[in-house]
């Protein structure tokens, strides 16, 4: 289809209108892309001591479509190459979230992995609009906090959210700040124009979860300034609602893998101590939080094991928790409840307006209700989404940007079969659409650093890969969940 026509089928199709502005203004008609000036900085890591790196501002339209209006400045620093042949395009690492950033994700445990990528090629670590040093929005002021003495009510805690998250919409707007400029499309145009930046013709693009779902979307609207692009925990332009039974199937496999290190019947604890729960609530005291006395019930405990399945560090908690549950002691359950309700107390703009754009088709929506009618946790794999978003009046990018990827773009899908946030079925739904992908399967991998570090290959391929050199599909082991055994074994303080 030809841009004219392209541009004229939009207009028909209103509801496409903000990825259609997007496609129209991703053009070389665009003001020339003011070169980058990059100072040295010295880039400090955790645990891997002082990196000799470059720092500059990237300078971009707040709005794409209005390339003559207000502007924003984005961080970047650049790790220089150490090695490869420089012919190889500049990577841009984009992190997950939304709001995660790709300087910050650099300075901790997963810098090996960066180090082993710049041997080959310049690494841009962006931080993308609003997310760490590239001028996040104030925080709201508003926060919900909730009483530790009661359960949580799934219903009332919606309303309760949705109440204090209309405050921040309000306060933010009030504040000048401009929600409409914090979508993945926005963030797609900025890879674009630092790519121009950088005066080359390609980059290439590496992405963690939410940064998988801004490296699609730029290969859908930027592709041709794309040379390659590696997908760690994929995010598809459909997938921002996880689908509800993944999370019933992570746990009969996580049960499977518990049951080899004496906890029998994962699964079958987890069903009990919810039916316990929905008769009646329960009290534990968290150590974790000075003892605090909390009343935890059934949807409380149904947030608890969501949250848990995600990560390995609170998955090998979980069977020793619920174990613990089950014997009549509800302290370590009471530390998690804790945790969980932490992360509702508020709302950051950017991240909060990202994935109300992105959004989810009728059809996604429809599906991930009628599977939480069936899941063992309900709709908890989500809450509070979709209904949050409801009525906030905030962009929403439409079908075209949520639907179907066509593109000949190289990927190199990273999956890991314990993943509680992008599945391994996340990456096989986008393969279709891609003309040249290869993939690593990581057994035993979650959505955490054993994707990036828990076999040497991992960093070998992903730098290959990049470097244009041949990498083939595999299935990589890891070691299984070192499960804690009882009570004793639970942290007592939050690991840092």
């Amino acid at each position: 289809m030809s841009r004219v026509s392209m541009l004229l089928s939009c207009l028909r199709r209103p509801h496409v209108a903000a990825l259609c502005l997007a496609l129209s203004c991703a053009t070389p008609a665009l003001a020339e892309q003011a070169p980058l000036v990059f100072s040295p900085y010295a880039f400090e890591t955790r645990g891997h001591g002082t990196i000799a790196a470059e720092a500059a501002f990237l300078d971009v339209p707040r709005r794409h479509a209005e390339p003559d209006g207000k502007r924003m400045r984005l961080r970047v620093v650049r790790l220089p190459a150490t090695g490869g042949d420089g012919r190889t395009a500049p990577v841009i690492y984009l992190a997950g979230g939304p709001g995660g950033s790709g300087i910050g994700t650099a300075r901790g445990p997963r810098w090996p992995v960066f180090d082993r990528v710049r041997r080959e090629a310049d690494v841009l670590l962006l931080d993308q609009r609003g997310a760490g040093l590239s001028e996040p929005p104030p925080p709201c002021p508003h926060e919900q906090h909730f009483d530790d003495a009661q359960p949580m009510q799934r219903d009332a805690a919606l309303a309760a959210l949705r109440a204090t998250v209309a405050q921040c919409v309000a306060y933010w707007r009030e504040a000048g700040i401009d929600l409409g400029a914090y979508t993945t499309v926005e963030s797609a145009g900025d890879i674009e124009d630092l790519r121009r930046a950088l005066g080359v013709p390609k980059v290439s693009l590496w992405g963690m979860s939410y940064g998988t779902h801004l490296a699609l979307a730029s290969m859908r609207l930027h592709g041709a300034g794309l040379d390659r692009v590696v997908l760690m925990g994929t995010e598809g332009p459909d997938d921002t609602l996880k689908l509800p039974l993944a999370a019933d199937a992570l746990l009969a496999d996580l049960s499977v893998i518990a049951a080899g290190a004496g906890f029998e019947d994962l699964t079958g604890s987890a069903k009990r101590v919810l039916e316990t729960l929905r008769q009646q609530p329960r009290q534990g005291r968290s150590v974790m939080h000075g003892g605090k006395l909390v009343t935890i019930g059934e949807f409380d405990a149904q947030l608890v094991m969501t949250a848990s399945l995600g990560r390995r560090t609170t998955q090998q908690w979980l069977p020793a928790v619920l174990r613990e549950a089950e014997r009549g002691d509800y302290d370590p359950l009471a530390d998690l409840v804790l945790l969980v309700r932490s992360e509702f107390a508020g709302f950051g703009a950017m991240p909060l307006a990202m994935d109300v754009a992105s959004g989810q088709s009728p059809q996604r929506r429809a599906l991930v209700e009628a599977q939480a009618r069936k899941s063992l946790f309900g709709d908890a794999l989500n809450f509070p989404f979709p209904q949050i978003a409801d009525g906030l009046g905030l962009v929403d990018l439409g079908e075209a940007f949520r639907g179907p990827l066509r593109s000949d773009v190289p990927v190199l899908f990273i999956s890991g079969t314990l993943d509680g946030r992008t599945p391994p079925a996340n990456a096989e739904a986008i393969k279709p659409g891609i003309t040249n992908s290869t993939s690593l399967l990581v057994r035993g991998a979650s959505h955490d650093n054993e994707m990036w570090l828990g076999n040497a290959v991992i960093a070998g391929n992903i730098a290959d890969f990049l470097a244009g050199r041949d990498v083939h599909d595999a299935v990589l082991e890891l070691p299984p969940p070192e499960f804690a055994k009882s009570k004793a074994d639970l942290p007592v303080a939050l690991p840092r």
